[in-house]
């Protein structure tokens, strides 16, 4: 487990990319010895973002694994195609061969545009929120689908949108908002919500603390 939880600190970014157009906050804490939680951020050639944000299912080394081997398939692949419909193939490909019937991948995946368009996919994940420039939700992301590394051959739509200037695209896990106080309390969207509403001037590192702050 000491070994898995080294891999997956690797995993995750230590300093988080800016570019011309964009700038990234991001917050990750692991529940147990090992999570499956992971997120990557890289800056294309062409000038273009891309975004990998997902969840193994189950915690442990099971978990850390399935996280390790989707990491390793996306950064192969951005190589190849990047394109939202070969990512998801190639990642959902390699999973179903390679995980048990219980190690499947919630992942969302996006590409961002220097001009603030995107394209992306979303499987079995929660809905990305589109923000306008006071932390309101203009749009929510993508709908109900099977996670990667389920079924063989499965495809999933491609998202579209824009971001507009000062506005923000914003992704988490299920652990945000289906965390609980001591009260049993559950964390909840509409919280989540009122916090980028509270937390919009700040810059993304700073909101994505804050908001990790008022979970715990």
């Amino acid at each position: 487990l000491e070994l898995a939880r080294d891999l997956q600190s690797s995993l995750i970014p230590k300093e988080l990319p800016k570019t011309s157009a964009y700038t990234v906050g991001a917050h990750n804490e692991i529940a147990n010895t090992v999570g499956g939680d992971i997120y990557d951020f890289v800056p294309l050639p062409d000038g273009r973002l891309a975004v990998l944000f997902g969840d193994a299912s189950g915690h442990g080394m099971a978990a850390g694994l399935v996280m390790a081997v989707a990491h390793a398939a996306f950064r192969t692949q951005l190589e190849v195609d990047p394109s939202p419909a070969a990512m998801f193939a190639t990642l959902n490909r390699i999973l179903c061969r390679t995980g048990g019937p219980r190690a499947f991948f919630s992942s969302v995946y996006f590409l961002l545009s220097e001009d603030g368009s995107l394209s992306g996919s979303v499987a079995g994940h929660p809905q990305p929120l589109l923000l306008d420039w006071d932390g309101s939700v203009r749009a929510r992301i993508g709908k109900g689908a099977y996670p990667l590394g389920i079924r063989p051959n499965l495809t999933w739509p491609v998202e579209t949108g824009r971001i507009e200037p000062r506005g923000a695209l914003f992704l988490h896990s299920d652990g945000l908002p289906e965390g609980r106080s001591a009260a049993g309390e559950q964390f909840g969207e509409a919280r989540i919500e009122a916090l980028l509403r509270q937390f919009a001037s700040y810059d993304p590192q700073a909101e994505a603390d804050a908001i990790a702050a008022s979970l715990r």
